[in-house]
Parts: structure tokens; sequence; C-alpha cells
């Protein structure tokens, strides 16, 4: 049911003249429903069975109607799957497509994982428009099913019949897979050569034999339609009359439910008069250049949505993701323009939501979206501007080219945007060109583009391939300073996914950063990396550095800002930490890690009652992420009510199985609470793999909870001795309030200065004290063995 509703939610976004617009699904007692506007006419299987075979213009122009949609429908990721005569509706002569998505939601609705619930699949549709993979129940059937199902109605709407008809459902399955059809023009005379060509072209047997896109329909029935001009207009004003989109809009439909019968088509027929007035006043108050839309120049933000790969290929999704990228990156170079974050825009990737929802929650005034083909030496990128305060179209334009022309195509859409925006270019032109992007090589751009795919994506195995895929690009070309900082912040990222010891991979970082410096010194990114890879080496003065020169490169930087808030906690600077990683969260909303991080900063800081809003919040975003189950475990652990910390921590060491650290926080609130043997069961666990990265901190954080504050701190000088990434992963020694019990220990302090913390300690401890009003004689923290 859950599968069914998200891909009737994805199907809803559509919004085209010739689609009747899915509008809200939901269950009543176990069955699946969906709703749609009523659209008052015939349908077309009505329309053929009352009458037989359309006039030639006619049937023309619904087809080339019907290609429009189903064109739209692809390039926002939607695949029909059951085209026919019954699924169009035909009012006052114009075509509007219906059922999108619903088969696509029954397939999904029976499915289980990735495998399907039968052995040999389950083929869904209707057997006359089947084409042959969708009769053989292919599990991998793509868009180009549609244009196949497509030829069929257009061979019935010209001939009155379908190609194979009076067959049983299984010959007539049997014929799509092997049995070619009549030639349509022995059929039929009169047809359009091209169209007849055409028709006969959807209805090849093979997948590849076809017109590769439904866009590819579109010329050759635009060359063969005799409708006029202002088809589209009047089609787009009767589509808004059944469509509610606005308030005035809905309330008035709403009234409309209550009209009698004899009255309600002289109402739809005023209410489309009325449409077609304000359409009309719209765009004479707009100007047109070109033929395009120019909007106002107040739009300042844009969010660049995941390009949907339509190729049917998933290991091309990392092109996909880096067409994306390359946009948003180009986009965010223009004056004026803030473009929302990469973490924030992915949230939304394969998921249903509409542009106003979007706009809302990453607080853009415009999104842009679209879909990517690539196809061999092909490419096709369709792309839509859109203004999330009424969900129309400000731009749209499709590319075809060769791959060799991606780089012109990445640039042909950010100068189209950047035009529609009406932004003031000036000399920042030059950042719609190839050389902008640091290299001409198309494989080595390739190349970089899987890294930056797999380096999203985390996780140890995706961090190694990042950086084969970067090693890869630099090989092609060593000038690619852009991919020379991708490997080095891939570099700096393994000590915290990997058992690789931040010894071993800092000075391969460092080398990265400085040689994509010395090629590029204005990349943000070289300089966070660097950053990471001195806290990882406790030199905690040269990261704020680095971070610093990477903030003041890149302002709107959020890993930057988060990271660099980080380093602020771990060297107690409470109040700076809290303000760059909520610049972070208001850059990039939607990172879930974001959560994570700021939730702890408040809670270091004391302010318990918004960490714990903030990490619910982020529980909400990721509920499969185990650190804001720790960090919302801490929060309660540090208020008193250790009560509500066991289950949280309990939660997040069950997410996270293999992290030692997770343990030692569940032993210590066992500890805490007074469950003595639960607590030493995990540490006898923790125990027997004492070699394991982060299991010497977790033991002291278990050990802690049993108050044995003696072999907490053997643990913890094991720990500083392996130069242990869970030093810094697991909690701050400086702010963090569960080392207080061993904190006037000289062994802690010595632990202090061994990874060079001792002074930012100091300063913390008296500032601290300040505020509290607590400032005695007794004796600073020292290095010594005395007790201070």
């Amino acid at each position: 049911a859950e599968r069914f509703r998200l891909e009737i939610q994805l199907a809803a976004k559509l919004q085209h003249p010739h689609i009747v617009p899915l509008l809200q699904s939901g269950d009543v007692g176990g069955i699946l429903y969906f709703t749609m506007p009523f659209i008052e006419g015939q349908s077309l299987r009505e329309r053929i069975a009352k009458g037989g075979a359309l006039p030639i213009p006619d049937g023309i122009r619904i087809l080339r109607q019907v290609a429009s949609a189903i064109s739209y429908a692809h390039r926002n990721g939607v695949v029909h799957r059951d085209i026919k005569p019954d699924n169009v509706m035909l009012s006052d002569e114009f075509a509007l497509v219906m059922d999108f998505g619903v088969a696509r939601a029954l397939s999904a609705s029976t499915t289980a994982g990735d495998q399907r619930l039968t052995s040999s699949g389950v083929a869904l549709g209707t057997p006359a428009y089947m084409a042959p993979e969708q009769a053989l129940a292919d599990p991998e059937i793509d868009h180009r099913a549609d244009i196949y199902a497509f030829g069929v109605l257009a061979y019935e709407v010209l001939t009155g019949a379908p190609p194979f008809q009076g067959k049983a459902a299984q010959a007539t399955l049997a014929a799509h897979v092997v049995q070619p059809p009549d030639p349509i023009d022995t059929r039929r005379a009169g047809i359009p050569p091209t169209v007849a060509s055409l028709i006969m072209r959807c209805l090849e047997k093979k997948p590849e034999d076809r017109p590769q896109t439904a866009a590819d329909l579109l010329p050759v029935l635009d060359a063969a339609t005799t409708a006029s001009p202002s088809d589209h207009l009047v089609a787009t004003t009767a589509q808004l009359a059944v469509t509610p989109r606005s308030g005035i809009t809905s309330a008035t439909a709403a009234s409309a439910t209550a009209l009698a019968p004899a009255r309600r088509r002289l109402w739809w027929a005023g209410l489309a008069v009325a449409l077609t007035a304000v359409i009309a006043v719209a765009i004479a108050g707009t100007q047109m250049i070109g033929g395009k839309k120019e909007v106002g120049s107040d739009f300042t933000s844009v969010a660049v949505l995941p390009l949907v790969n339509v190729g049917g290929d998933r290991a091309d999704d990392y092109f996909s993701d880096g067409m994306t990228d390359e946009l948003a990156n180009a986009l965010g170079k223009l004056p004026g323009l803030r473009v929302a974050s990469r973490t924030s825009a992915y949230a939304f990737k394969g998921k249903a939501a509409n542009v106003e929802e979007i706009g809302r929650q990453l607080k853009v005034q415009t999104v842009m979206e679209g879909t990517v083909r690539r196809a061999g030496d092909k490419l096709r990128v369709s792309a839509q501007l859109t203004n999330v305060s009424d969900g129309l179209a400000l731009w749209s334009d499709t590319y075809e080219r060769e791959t060799r022309d991606v780089f012109s195509v990445q640039d042909d859409i950010a100068r189209s945007i950047a035009e529609a925006l009406k932004l003031r270019l000036g000399k920042q032109a030059r950042t719609f060109s190839s050389a902008s992007r640091g290299t001409e090589n198309l494989a080595a751009f390739d190349n970089y583009l899987r890294g930056r795919y797999f380096f999203n994506a985390r996780g140890a195995e995706n961090l190694r391939l990042a950086v084969a895929y970067f090693d890869s690009a630099i090989i092609r070309d060593p000038k690619f300073a852009r991919a020379h900082a991708g490997i080095a912040i891939a570099y700096s990222l393994l000590p915290e996914y990997t058992d690789a010891a931040p010894k071993d991979v800092s000075q391969l970082t460092y080398r990265a950063a400085e040689k994509a410096l010395s090629l590029d010194s204005t990349l943000a990114e070289a300089y966070t990396a660097r950053g990471l890879a001195n806290v990882h080496d406790w030199k905690f003065s040269d990261a704020g550095l680095a971070y610093r020169k990477a903030l003041q490169l890149d302002p709107e930087y959020p890993t930057a800002h988060q990271w660099y808030g980080e380093l602020l906690f771990h060297t107690g600077r409470l109040d700076s930490s809290l303000v760059q990683i909520r610049t972070a969260v208001e850059l990039d909303p939607l990172a879930p890690i974001n959560a994570s991080a700021y939730g702890y900063a408040l809670v270091v800081a004391g302010k318990y009652d918004e960490a714990v809003a903030v990490l619910k919040k982020g529980i909400e975003v990721a509920p499969t992420l185990g650190i804001h189950h720790a960090m919302l475990g801490a929060a309660y652990l540090y208020s008193g009510r250790v009560g509500q910390a066991v289950p949280e921590l309990e939660t997040a060491a069950r997410l996270d199985p293999e992290l030692a650290l997770r343990k030692g926080y569940v032993a210590h609130a066992y500890g805490r609470v007074g469950q003595k043997q639960r607590a030493i069961a995990i540490i006898d666990q923790l125990e027997s793999r004492r070699a394991k990265s982060g299991t010497a901190v977790a033991l002291a954080l278990a050990y802690l909870g049993l108050s044995d504050n003696e072999r907490a701190l053997t643990a913890l000088e094991e720990a500083v001795r392996k130069h242990d990434i869970a030093l810094l992963t697991g909690s701050s020694l400086v702010p963090d309030k569960i080392w207080d019990p061993v904190r006037s220990s000289p062994r802690f302090v010595e632990i202090l200065q061994r990874m060079n913390l001792l002074p930012y300690a100091r300063t913390f401890r008296r500032r601290e004290a300040r505020i509290a009003g607590q400032i005695r004689p007794s004796a600073p923290l020292s290095a010594g063995r005395s007790s201070p």
C-alpha cells in the first residue's frame, strides 16, 4: 500500500494540458484508491466504437496531443505502461490521457524488494496494446513500451482496429512477440507516408529499433497535423477548468459540485471563458522575447533537483547526478543567485513533492528539474524551470547532442536559466565555459562525475571507489584541479568511515590538496579537505585557518561551515560552534548529518531542550541514521533523563551494530541506571575486540558508567597512543560533561596535552567558571602529575 501511494504521488506531479492529473490516493478498509478530476466527454474507445476509424486529420491531431502527454511524462520520469483508447478522454475534441502512473503503482505494489512475487514476473497492462517485452513480463521494461503502445493506439485510431484483432488474450500476446503487423497503409489509404512509417517503427519488436523517445514522434506529427496554433492554449484552458490550482479555482470547482447536472456544462463553459480571459491578461502582462516569456527580475534563488535518468540503465545514474551537480555549480557562480545545497536538493530524489513544498523547505523561489537520457553516443537532456509560488513553468527546453557535447549542453542550460531569471551576468558570462570545469577531457570529466557520485554516497566502499575514479580522472588530465580536490576530500574522510589510520592518509590528503590549489587557488573544497586532515592530526589551529580560508572563498559551502563548527566544539568555543553549524543547517536544511552535528553542539552547550527538538526532527528526516538516536540519547543522559536515554542509545547501537562507540554509550547508560550486569556484558564484548578502532574510547565510556575511573583513563590513554579517530568522532574531550568524573585527574590533563587540546581546555574552563561566577584561586590545569 505504501509503495502504491508513493507511485501515485510521483505521478501526481504531472501537470500538462493533455494529462488528467491524479489528485490523491488512500486506503479504505484495505482497498486502495486514487482520485482524478471529472472529465466531461467520452473516451477514445467510445469514439472508435461508435464511428470507427477517425478522419485522418482529426486522428493525427489527437495522436499528436497524446504523444505530447507521453513525452512530457517521460521527461518527468513517469512511464504509463497501459496506453490504450480507454485511457484517452476526448473533451471538446481535445485528448487528455488518464491513469498515468497507475500501472507502475500496481507493479510497485506487487514487488518485494527487487524481486517479483512470481517467478516469471507480473505482466501488467492490456494484451492488445502490450509491447513484446511487456508481454514477456520483462522486469526491466522502460519508457519504450509506451512508444510501442502508442503505435498500436495510432494504428487503431487511423484504421478502426488494432494490428492484432479477434484473438484470445494469450494469442494476442504471442502475436505481439513474434508476428509482424500488416503495414498500416494496406489497411487504409490516404495516411501520410511519414506518419505511416512512424507508426510502423513504433511497432518494432525490439525496443532499440523504435523511436527512442516520445519527443521523436512530435516533429512528424507536427508536420502532418492540420490543427490550428491556438489548440494548445484552448487545451490548456480546458485542463485548468478541471484542475484547480489556486484558491480561486479550487473554491469555484468545489461550488460546481452543488450545481444541477443540467447547469454543469454551462458552468464549465463559463469558467473556461473566464480562464481564457485570465490567461490572456497574464500573457498581455508578460513580455515575450524570442517566443519565450521574460519573467521578473526578483527571482534570486533556485533549487536544482536531481535530473532523472530515463535511459533505463541504472549504471548511468552517476551521469545524471553529475549533470545535476555541474548545473548547480555553474548557476552558483552567477551573481545574485542563491542555489540550494546539493544534499537538501537530493533529499527529494525519487520522491513525490510539489514545487510549492520544495520551495518552502529549501527556501527558494524557483525549481529546476528535468531528465537525462544517454544511449551510446547520444545524449538527450530536458530541463524545466518552475516558479514555486504558482507552479507555472518559467522556461523549458530539450537538448539532443552527442555525448562529446556534454559541456555545451550544461552551458546552454545554465545560460538559458540565467536569461530566464534576468540576472545581470556582465563579465560573469565566462563561468559558462568548459575551461571553468578544469578540464576539456571528456574521459577525465566522466571519471570525475563517477568519483563525485560515490563520494556523495559515503560509506567505506563508496569512498574507496571515489578515490579510484578521481585518480583515473587525474591520470587522463593531470591538470584537472577539481579532480585533485575531490581525491583530497575523499582521502580526508577515509579515517571516519574505514579502518585507515589518520596518519596513513593525512599526507595523501595534504599532497592532493596542495596540487589542487597549485592549479586553482580558489577551490574551497581543497582547503576544507586540508582542514579535516589537520583535525585528524590534532593540528587544531591549522585546521581553523584552513576552514576560514575555505569559507572566505565560498561563504555558502555548508560542509565547510559544518566541519568548522565541529572543530569549534572540539576546542570548547561553543557559541561560535553553534553559529557555524546553524549556518550549515540554514544552507543545507535537509542534510541528515547536520541535525546530529547541530544537536550535539547544543548538548555540549547545555541547551538540552533545543537539542532534543533538533534531533527529533533529524530522526523524522532520516529515521535509520544511528547517530541521531545516539545524540538524542546523549541529550537525555546529560539532562538527567537517563530512563529516556537508554532506549535511544539502544536503538543507535542496533542501527550501527559494527560501531563500538554505540555499545560504549549503551553500557555507560546501563551503569548509570544500575543495570551493572548488562553493562559488564557489553564490556566483555568490547574487550574481546579491543584491537578494533574505536573500542578503547567505547570502553572508556563504559567504565565511566560503572564509576571505574582508573580503567576509563587507561582506555583513553590507549586510544591516544593509537591516535584513534574515535577520540574525535565519539565525544569532545574539552566540553563534554561525560568526562567530568576524570577531568581533574593529571592523567586526563596529560591526555589533553598530548592531543594539543590543553590550551583550549584551560580557556574553556576559565570561561565556564567566569560565566558561573565560580572563579577560585586554585591552580590552573597543569600537565604535571600533582592534583591541580
